[in-house]
């Protein structure tokens, strides 16, 4: 069998198919919805600018900061322990 016509990289599942399993799913999709609606969704959702990108970032370092803060919660240093006196 073939590689699919539209990725090159997976197999096309019959003899007398052009596409794979996902690449036809995304057709029939096309097919069905608007062609511009598809793509301004797909820029939109995928396809960052600058500053989304930086957004991004900005947002996974305070995520891992509080994760850090999270995980070393319990290398918090003990109040120190004191002998109780006994009276007799």
């Amino acid at each position: 069998m073939g590689f699919c016509s539209f990725c090159n990289e997976n197999e096309v599942e019959g003899w007398l198919k052009y596409y794979c399993t996902d690449c036809a799913m995304l057709k029939r999709m096309l097919v069905l919805h608007d062609p511009n609606k598809c793509v301004n969704i797909l820029k939109r959702c995928l396809i960052r600018n600058e500053e989304q990108i930086t957004n991004k970032i900005k947002l996974e370092l305070k995520t891992q900061d509080k994760e850090l803060n999270e995980d070393n919660s319990y290398n918090t240093p003990l109040p120190p322990l004191t002998r109780s006196k006994i009276k007799n």
